[in-house]
């Protein structure tokens, strides 16, 4: 589900950054920072499940790719951080509530 979603998500940032700029572009590229990193992650610790003990160990580079798929979460600017900035874009699109 992730997969696919990012594949699209990625060439519609890329074509807003391209067409209106990328302040405007901002929510979008504040949803790729949040889904790459958890589908990079999911990734490559699904690999590490089918290698088993083997995933973890220094016959693979997967401990080493998931330590840094994890590292760049947080260098990146933390989740909470684009989940924000996502959920303020999402808002102001809304008309607020009078009831």
């Amino acid at each position: 589900r992730g997969w696919s979603w990012l594949r699209s998500g990625r060439e519609h940032c890329a074509w807003m950054i391209d067409t209106v700029g990328a302040k405007e572009a901002r929510f979008e590229i504040s949803a790729i920072k949040v889904i790459a990193p958890q589908v990079a992650c999911a990734v490559i610790d699904r690999a590490i499940e089918v290698f088993g003990g083997a995933g973890v160990s220094d016959d693979t580079p997967l401990a080493y790719f998931y330590a840094w798929a994890r590292a760049l979460r947080i260098v990146d600017g933390p989740d909470a951080v684009h989940r924000r900035t996502i959920a303020r874009g999402e808002l102001k699109k809304t008309p607020p509530y009078i009831g």
